[in-house]
């Protein structure tokens, strides 16, 4: 049983990852960030570090990442992502890192061509009987 409920957590973090990196690759559509809500525990503090474009952002709340994210997005008129062959999930009760990279990019509005590849580490939290994302740090490399 124990095994079998290990699985089906794998299972059910390896889709929220995977929604995570389908709204982060919106194409040719505005990034609006929808769907992040069912990701991140948005009832509850989070913790987000990134350091794309040359700076460090910090951040502690879903409307703070959004505030954050969309504002950079709409330079973009194609932005696209994929994980690399390389998702690892750890679990332990109630909570799980999961560690990838994901490379990708896109065309800015005036036509410059954008590559880029990101280290992450994601945290996950079971809440109320849904793993929610609480932790998230990606490292440009």
């Amino acid at each position: 049983m124990i095994q079998s409920l290990q699985t089906t957590d794998e299972a059910k973090i390896f889709e929220l990852t995977e929604q995570w990196r389908a709204i982060w690759s919106p194409k040719d559509k505005p990034f609006t960030g929808r769907g992040l809500e069912n990701i991140f525990a948005s009832e509850n503090k989070i913790l987000v570090f990134d350091n794309f474009d040359n700076g460090v952002v910090v951040l502690h709340s879903l409307q703070e990442y959004l505030d954050t994210w969309i504002p950079v997005m709409e330079n973009f008129s194609y932005w696209e992502i994929q994980l690399e062959d390389n998702l690892e999930i750890s679990i332990d009760g109630d909570l799980a890192v999961t560690t990838f990279s994901w490379v990708g990019g896109g065309k800015t509005k005036d036509g410059q061509e954008v590559e880029v590849r990101q280290y992450g580490t994601h945290i996950w939290k079971r809440l109320t009987d849904k793993w929610r994302l609480v932790h998230e740090h990606l490292t440009v490399g």
